[in-house]
């Protein structure tokens, strides 16, 4: 926002109706009988001489009065330019109200100087100001000034600074519960409706979309984009198979399912950094999600087992009770039909693709309406790609430079429960792989440091709590919202990820949701309107 302020100071004498006198006449009239005394020759010139260096002194005195009031003024007029300046409403009475409730705050009317009308002209982009007020004169009113006006003016130059928003949304299976996907689809509309206005295609504003549940789905086209790990470079690229067979090699077996566009995490420390691509490390790669058929109930449960994501014949022996050995065999995925709706190698991670920045705002609807409940919750891998689609650098480079001097960041990450990849957050589930198959794989792989449920759960907390001071030491602006959750640790980890505790929102049921992205999108219009 350019902000000029033109000083202009005026006297504006106000003298009583003359008579045709001098104003000084009464006072050389006084004199008369004292001039008239020959012997007072030497005090006649020296009091001659007095009256228009004490005229000048006073003078002085009550013009350095009406320039501190005038300084007074300005600094109101300031203030009142600017609240107008970075205010969304458009409305020109409204906005002369927040010029006239700012110019009151910052001149205290029972200091020296009563202020006249203010007067507020609004052309598009231009905002001008001006006031003036009267100051009584202490000196000078001897000769007849009993007043100076001083007037100041000020104009703002409303320049609108860009914004990247990413939403960084829970779509997990809880989120179906009470309505609460359809309450997060509403408000996170009139969030959209206030930030874009009336523009379609806004030049200085981006936004995006995160959803996300055990994983992220960064779109199935990325296949090809030279960050997604195709031959098995990475780390944790098969390591849920006897002969470490690469992801997408296993999909290939498969007649009637490919990969989706969910990726896994990356090896630490990797997963909580925005360390770009390279092929040259495969462990900064994405490995295409894969969750490994599990072992066949019935086969399971004779030794106590049970597993939710069975979805092929183990094509074992009836008496292997080996269940790694029964879900990591590779050859029972070639030339396979997957028959369950439910289950598959994108268990838990059936979401809506992600939508990097854009101006497009039909676009960003569009993933809103897309959005789902489905899956468990891990909320760094989320967080990370809100934090990779801001970011400058690949995967995605739709975002600006982070020392940009046109473009604010901001993330919105919105959880309604805690890092979950067992039951509740909690313990182990009962079978071999200690858990549900997530980004982060299943626990038993020890892909956390750690083969320990409660540890796990743990350590993706510690993940959460890094990933946050990661991404606002870049500058990046977080607000955080927890959605109908009771107290706990978890709006400790969310309310201390937020960049501050005003940033942080909680909402106890649907409609409170709705308010606070009401509220955040009033902040981000004022903050397009900041510089």
């Amino acid at each position: 926002m350019e902000h000029n302020r033109t000083k202009l100071v005026t006297a504006d004498r106000k003298r009583p109706v003359s008579d045709g006198h001098t104003p000084c006449g009464g006072i050389i009239g006084s004199l008369s009988n004292f001039i008239r005394d020959k012997r007072a020759n030497i005090a006649i010139v020296f009091g001659l001489a007095s009256i228009p260096v004490s005229i000048a002194m006073g003078t002085a005195i009550d013009y350095s009065r009406a320039f501190l009031v005038q300084q007074r003024l300005g600094t109101a007029l300031d203030a009142a330019a600017l609240a107008v300046g970075s205010s969304s409403e458009t409305d020109p009475a409204a906005l002369e109200d927040i010029a006239q409730l700012f110019f009151d705050a910052n001149y205290d009317d029972t200091a020296m100087g009563v202020p006249g009308a203010l007067n507020v002209t609004i052309d598009n982009s231009v905002i001008s100001m001006s006031a003036s007020a009267d100051v009584n004169t202490a000196i000078v009113k001897i000769v007849g000034i009993n007043e100076v006006t001083v007037s100041a003016e000020t104009e703002v130059v409303k320049e609108t600074r860009g914004a990247e928003i990413v939403l960084v949304l829970d779509n997990t299976g809880s989120m179906g519960w009470n309505g609460k996907i359809d309450a997060l689809q509403s408000a996170a509309g009139d969030l959209v409706e206030i930030v874009f206005g009336e523009e379609e295609e806004p030049e200085l504003l981006k936004m995006g979309i995160v959803p996300f549940a055990a994983s992220v789905n960064v779109g199935a086209d990325m296949v090809d984009s030279g960050w997604i790990d195709t031959a098995g470079a990475s780390s944790f690229n098969g390591l849920g198979f006897a002969d470490g067979t690469d992801a997408l090699s296993m999909y290939a077996g498969l007649n009637n399912r490919s990969w989706n566009g969910c990726v896994e995490a990356r090896p630490a420390p990797f997963d909580t950094l925005d360390t770009a691509p390279d092929v040259s490390n495969g462990d900064t790669l994405w490995v295409p999600y894969f969750a490994p058929d599990e072992p066949d109930s019935w086969q399971a449960s004779q030794v106590g087992f049970w597993y939710g994501n069975s979805y092929l014949n183990d094509e074992t022996g009836t008496y292997n009770f080996d269940m790694d050995d029964r879900q990591s065999r590779e050859p029972k995925y070639l030339n396979e039909w997957v028959n369950s709706s439910s289950r598959g190698p994108d268990f838990n991670c059936r979401i809506a693709t992600m939508t990097p920045l854009t101006n497009i705002r039909s676009e960003i609807d569009d993933a809103i309406d897309d959005m789902v409940a489905t899956g468990s919750t891990v909320i760094p891998i989320g967080l990370a790609w809100g934090w990779r689609m801001l970011s400058p650098t690949e995967p995605f480079t739709e975002g600006a430079e982070y020392d940009s001097e046109i473009y604010n960041k901001v993330l919105i990450l919105l959880t309604d429960g805690q890092n979950d990849i067992g039951t509740g957050g909690q313990g182990a589930l009962d079978n071999h792989n200690l858990s549900w198959y997530s980004g982060y794989g299943h626990v038993a792989q020890g892909r956390l440091g750690t083969t320990n449920m409660g540890t796990a759960h743990d350590e993706l907390d510690e993940r959460t709590a890094a990933l946050c001071e990661n991404i606002k030491e870049t500058g990046i602006l977080v607000y955080t919202i927890t959605f109908q959750l009771a107290d706990g640790p978890i709006k400790d980890l969310m309310s201390d990820c937020a960049t501050s505790a005003a940033h942080y929102f909680d909402s106890p049921d649907n409609a409170t949701l709705q308010q606070h992205f009401k509220t955040i999108g009033k902040q981000l219009s004022n903050l397009r309107l900041s510089r």
